[in-house]
């Protein structure tokens, strides 16, 4: 029997004769690999061919895709133990597996039966059934295999799999005791260095600990982890955390010696006896097993008047004046993370009348033993700040130790940017915006990395700050910030609790319970909120405050069209004059206003104020580095984004987020929206289309509208004019840089990205003649190939669907001319004789489009490239068509003499063709401009010759433009090209635009 393993890299295994234990056969081709992943993934079912195309070749599968794919599934099906296991069905490939061959699925079997006995208690079974599992486990799954492929939520979910294996096993091994508890120690030791937040290991790292006898290790794993969660998450350790560190606790009080008090270790509070506390029923210790911090002197929890109350660490209660229980030393908590707890109506007034019992000091109801509050959960929590210091070598009395101060109101608005340049119409907006009277008004200040939003936001902050007294709060969603998740709202509202006083055993775990309490704790105050590198708006709608004298400034790249009632600033980069200041002042630079190498500077960094302050840290850093040395270095296209890094700026690092998230996404939309960008930076064009993104793709125009919509969303790309799109110049290198690295401009990749361009461009270039040139001999002439045209270009016509009319074809050539004169300029000198053929055919057929819309900058250099590769292909008749199409631009540029010596070649040529049409057309062009120049009787005898032609040809409407022209010939055209309407052609031989 055959199995199969995908529990790292993808192998099979053989049966080996004699052998217990299967063979494993690594698959040895790249695309053998993926081929088969792909096809164990969807393990009986049918894959498609066209799927099986993008995984092994990803958006440029060769023309021979299909031929090669056959090989690649023959050479499968020759490894496989029964060739028909892998079928051939109409759409695509079915791969047959039997029970228990794929080590995945034995996996999984074994996951489940670990997982009841789990919950069983059974350990020994959960030993075993966890080892076995293990056992399968050879690496990563799906390793080494390209992103094609996907199963990206199938590999996590095997990963978190093997996760839960092992704590289930370490779980068993903690109950079942015995030596092998001091091997777990490093191996526990191990898996938290690896899974920093991953609190089951940590749990199970002190209880290895302490049950080995080293108590004081397991205190430091629980003090190193409770650091970690407050400062980066603002969250306390878990339930089983926390049972752990009592367990631990408990094993300590009863190991402490003659001398030493047990209070006095790892900060565990006393009961008045000075026995360690650790009944539910004791405040203290409630607030212990709950992740509330107690101090090991004098750090007990101090409460206010009112029923407040104080334990001194590892010693009996004592009362100041008036019952006020105080610690050894004051009761003031001396750890910055220790807390005082107060109720609500400590800190609110009671309401008068009403039947709510108050305490002793009219606020807080109190138990009988002395104004502990009865339910110790019912608090909020007040800083130690906010408690007066006992002083020094004296006995603090009942107000220094007990009566909190006021809360200072929050002030985090980082530092105000330095130099902070430009954008003063904006700031004017959104000073207006943030102190209308409208109920918390809501500023989203958007755009791409790098263009200033951040220090915008804090620059008008800090302008702000005094219209709101009660605080300014400032907190980092980390929507694209490089080696960070953004927070989730629930973690969001847990650091803004926080920051508002909310003890964080006092946070509600519902997002939706922690948001209402923000808005209740807002509502009255006058307080800005500025949310910095927001993800979506999904983040940020939790966070809003409800309240009317709040306001709130959202920085995205996103300009979060979906949040309600927002006020929207998106910002462009700098003007040139805002840039070179920036550059200047930054730089320290004296000199540099106005310098030929400032305006270079500006130039390549595209305005963007990330860019120029990297260029500035630059200069400032290096003083022998000179700005023309500098800009040479950054008008290397190949290393522009590797010299804008410095220290922690780095505009490649800041574009990487937004394009990393969306690779590696497990949205169809996203992943689509990460290979059109690829295709952009591949193909660099002025501007891009769906249409064009969606050849250039192969993922069809409805799914590339969706995926330009996520490029706009993440400010990857602009929108120009409607339905046009352009990168920002450093997101066009960023994507150049990507397309290398995927593969997308290897040299195969590359010619069938531009062939693809040319191909599409030529196919609608002919079906623009089609709606722009009446139905006769023009039409038909133009449309009959010439020698180097490429086959197969019938075929993609095909695909392209005909215009409704003129308009919409002129429409469509006003928006794509520049990427068509692009194309033309880049490949006109390729070695490839197929590309060359491509763009003469293109030049040909868009060339009465240029003509009739009078684009002649662009009639020049689709003239001049046609004619050059024309030569250099031996195309005669291309050949003649661009000297005809540039005869047509020198006439109307009034250069009549270059036009008659270039239609007289084209004459030539022609008749060295016996292209009896293009004979009669030249010679009545030729009639045209001989009496343009005052040749009056050469002119009669050039239209007497197209006449003739033209009943040769049978042609009344030929015949018709000849009279036309000899009725005219008298005097000169003086309005440019004729018009269609007196019959009479321009020498480029197609009739004008009305």
């Amino acid at each position: 029997m055959m199995r199969f393993g995908l529990l790292g890299p993808p192998v099979l295994f053989h049966d080996v004769q004699g052998g217990a234990r299967p063979e494993a056969r690594a698959v040895a081709s790249p695309k053998s690999r993926a081929l088969l992943a792909a096809l164990l993934l969807d393990a009986g079912r049918v894959v498609s061919v066209e799927a099986l195309k993008d995984v092994l070749w990803s958006e440029a599968p060769p023309v021979s895709a299909q031929a090669s794919l056959h090989n690649h599934i023959a050479r499968l099906r020759r490894s496989l133990d029964d060739p028909r296991r892998l079928r051939t069905v109409p759409s695509g490939y079915v791969l047959r597996l039997d029970e228990g061959e794929l080590d995945v699925h034995v996996f999984d079997g074994h996951v489940a039966a670990a997982r009841a006995a789990h919950a069983d208690r059974a350990w020994e079974r959960v030993v075993h059934e966890c080892a076995a599992a293990l056992a399968l486990w050879r690496g990563a799954p799906l390793a080494g295999l390209p992103p094609e492929v996907g199963g990206y939520a199938f590999a996590q979910r095997l990963c978190e799999a093997r996760l839960l294996l092992m704590e289930w096993r370490y779980d068993a091994e903690l109950a079942l005791g015995g030596p092998r508890l001091q091997e777990l120690v490093p191996e526990l030791a191990a898996l938290t260095g690896a899974y920093p937040l991953r609190e089951v290991y940590y749990r199970q790292l002190m209880l290895a600990l302490h049950r080995t006898g080293r108590p004081a290790e397991a205190l430091a794993v629980h003090r190193d982890l409770r650091a970690r969660l407050v400062g980066q998450l603002g969250i306390e350790p878990g339930a089983g955390v926390r049972e752990a560190h009592l367990e631990v606790l408990r094993g300590a009080q009863g190991d402490a010696g003659a001398g030493e008090r047990p209070g006095d270790r790892d900060g565990l509070p006393t009961g008045p006896a000075g026995d360690a506390s650790t009944g539910p029923a004791d405040d203290a210790s409630t607030c212990a097993v709950r992740g509330v911090p107690v101090g090991p002197v004098g750090g007990a929890p101090t409460r206010p008047v009112g029923g407040a109350s104080t334990r001194p660490v590892g010693g009996a209660s004592t009362r100041s004046a008036g019952g006020v229980p105080t610690g050894p030393a004051g009761g003031v908590p001396t750890d910055p993370a220790d807390s005082v707890h107060v109720r609500p109506a400590d800190v609110i007034p009671a309401r008068s009348a009403g039947g709510v019992p108050t305490g002793p000091a009219g606020g807080v109801p109190t138990d009988p033993a002395g104004g502990v509050p009865t339910d110790p959960a019912d608090s909020v929590h007040v800083r130690p700040a906010d408690v007066i210091p006992a002083r020094s070598g004296s006995r603090p009395s009942h107000s220094q130790a007990s009566v909190p101060m006021p809360m200072p109101a929050p002030a985090q608005l980082p530092p105000p940017p330095p130099r902070f340049i430009g954008r003063n119409a904006v700031r004017d907006s959104l000073h207006r915006v943030l102190t209308a009277p409208a109920p918390h008004p809501v500023a989203v200040i958007s755009g791409m990395a790098g263009v200033g939003k951040s220090a915008l936001a804090l620059y008008v902050g800090h302008q702000l700050a005094e219209r709101f007294p009660d605080g300014q709060l400032h907190l980092d969603l980390h929507g694209a910030t490089p080696g960070m998740a953004p927070l989730t709202p629930g973690q969001a509202l847990t650091a803004l609790l926080r920051d508002l006083g909310v003890e964080p055993c006092r946070i509600p775990e519902q997002p939706d319970a922690a948001a209402a309490l923000l808005r209740s704790l807002l509502a009255p105050a006058r307080t800005l909120l500025v949310l910095d590198d927001a993800a979506n708006a999904a983040q940020v709608r939790p966070l809003l405050p409800g309240g009317a004298g709040c306001a709130v400034i959202v920085t995205s790249r996103s300009p979060l069209t979906t949040l309600d009632g927002a006020a929207r600033f998106p910002l462009a980069p700098l003007s040139d004059e805002e840039s070179a200041e920036l550059l200047r002042s930054a730089s320290g630079r004296e000199g540099l206003d106005g310098t030929d190498a400032a305006r270079l500077l500006v130039e390549l960094t595209g305005r963007l104020p990330l860019a120029l302050r990297v260029v500035a840290a630059r200069l400032a850093a290096r003083r022998a580095l000179t700005p023309e040395k500098l800009a040479g270095q950054l008008a290397a296209a190949e290393g522009r984004l590797r010299h804008l890094e410095y220290d922690d700026l780095s505009v490649g690092r800041s574009l990487a987020v937004a394009y990393d998230a969306l690779a590696g996404s497990e949205r169809a939309a996203d992943r689509d929206a990460a290979r059109t960008l690829r295709a952009v930076g591949a193909l660099d064009l002025p501007t891009y289309s769906a249409p064009l993104l969606a050849r250039l793709t192969g993922i069809g125009e409805p799914r590339t509208e969706a995926a330009l919509d996520r490029l706009l969303d993440v400010a990857l790309l602009e929108e120009t004019t409607y339905g046009r799109y352009a990168p920002h110049g450093l997101v066009r290198d960023f994507a150049r840089e990507r397309a290398a690295e995927h593969g997308a401009v290897r040299t195969a990749g590359a010619v069938d990205l531009a062939d693809t361009a040319l191909h599409w461009y030529a196919a609608v270039a002919e079906r623009i003649l089609g709606a722009i040139v009446e139905p006769g001999l023009d039409q038909e002439d133009r449309l009959r190939p010439t020698a180097s045209q490429p086959a197969g270009h019938a075929a993609h016509v095909a695909t392209v669907t005909p215009f409704a009319g003129p308009d919409e074809a002129f429409a469509w050539g006003d928006g794509e001319l520049e990427n068509v004169v692009a194309l033309v300029e880049r490949f006109a000198d390729t070695p490839s004789e197929r590309r060359a053929g491509l763009v003469c055919a293109l030049v040909r057929l868009i060339s009465p489009y240029a003509h009739r819309r009078g684009r002649l900058a662009e009639m020049e250099v689709l003239g001049q490239a046609g004619l050059r590769v024309a030569r250099r292909l031996g195309d005669t008749a291309a050949e003649a068509y661009a000297l005809v199409d540039l005869g047509g631009l020198h006439f109307l540029t009034g250069r009549h003499s270059e036009a008659l010596a270039l239609n007289d070649r084209a004459l030539t040529l022609w008749r060295r063709l016996d292209h009896t049409s293009w004979i009669r057309r030249c010679l009545n062009n030729q009639g045209l401009l001989l009496d343009g120049l005052g040749r009056r009787t050469e002119a009669g005898e050039a239209l007497t010759r197209s006449l003739e032609y033209a009943r040769r040809l049978n042609d009344p409407y030929g015949e018709a433009i000849t009279h036309s022209t000899s009725a005219t010939s008298s005097s000169p055209p003086t309005h440019g090209p004729p018009s269609s309407s007196t019959g009479v052609r321009s020498p480029s031989g197609t009739r004008s635009a009305p």
